[in-house]
């Protein structure tokens, strides 16, 4: 799944296929970036598979028999000058010592001249909100550091690399439903302070159905001057 380097605000799961029994992964992004919101070209990494055999939690799947639980994030360290965000997502399956295991990969884009000032994770047991909301994007340079001033609305956009209009909802409960935890992880403008994108998630299994969890970021854009537009 690809959201054309735009920043991501939600991630589920979801079930595909004639029988409902593949499991695929979605990705909620903003429609377009706004202005201060630069990707470089150059610039962009994939997440590297963890071989740590304690993230290897075991399953009930017919293709896959562990599920690695380890935080998917950007490996590569960064100065003040970028900030990697989540742009990309897919699932890899490889065998570990006799094992098939699946692993989440993530794809990463670089935001020019911005840091991470905050981050958390939320997750499945965690409240959800709907995938409908709107993204408050603060677009209008600050004259200092971390105080919005304005702010105008931009629709989130539903896209994946199979449903662009979001995954549809089964005529009938699939039997992986058991298995599998549907729920959207999403934050939009009600999540105080303000904006938020994606920059790391992992699998998690919990009450034996999988699940994912996303850390979420709040960025500072530096400008050409010393000016700072909080993100």
């Amino acid at each position: 799944v690809d959201s054309e380097r735009k920043p991501v605000t939600g991630i589920r799961l979801f079930l595909e296929g004639k029988k409902q029994n593949r499991l695929a992964i979605h990705l909620q992004h903003l429609s377009s970036r706004p202005g201060i919101f630069q990707v470089s070209d150059d610039l962009a990494y994939e997440s590297d598979i963890c071989e740590d055999r304690r993230y290897f939690d075991p399953v009930k799947w017919k293709f896959f028999s562990r599920v690695c639980t380890a935080p998917v994030e950007l490996s590569i360290a960064f100065n003040d000058d970028a900030a990697g965000v989540v742009t990309q997502a897919s699932f890899h399956v490889a065998e570990v010592n006799m094992k098939k295991v699946l692993f989440l990969r993530l794809g990463f884009s670089m935001v020019k001249n911005a840091r991470i000032r905050r981050s958390e994770w939320d997750g499945a047991s965690s409240p959800t909100h709907k995938s409908s909301v709107f993204s408050t994007l603060i677009s209008t340079r600050l004259g200092f550091s971390q105080v919005p001033l304005s702010a105008s609305l931009e629709k989130v956009d539903m896209n994946s690399a199979i449903f662009a209009g979001g995954p549809p909802s089964p005529t009938k409960a699939p039997k992986m439903l058991r298995f599998v935890d549907l729920k959207e992880v999403a934050r939009g403008p009600e999540d105080t302070p303000g904006y938020w994108v994606v920059t790391g998630a992992k699998l998690c299994v919990e009450g034996g159905k999988i699940a994912v969890q996303a850390k979420y970021s709040l960025l500072t854009i530096h400008g050409d001057s010393d000016d700072e537009s909080a993100y």
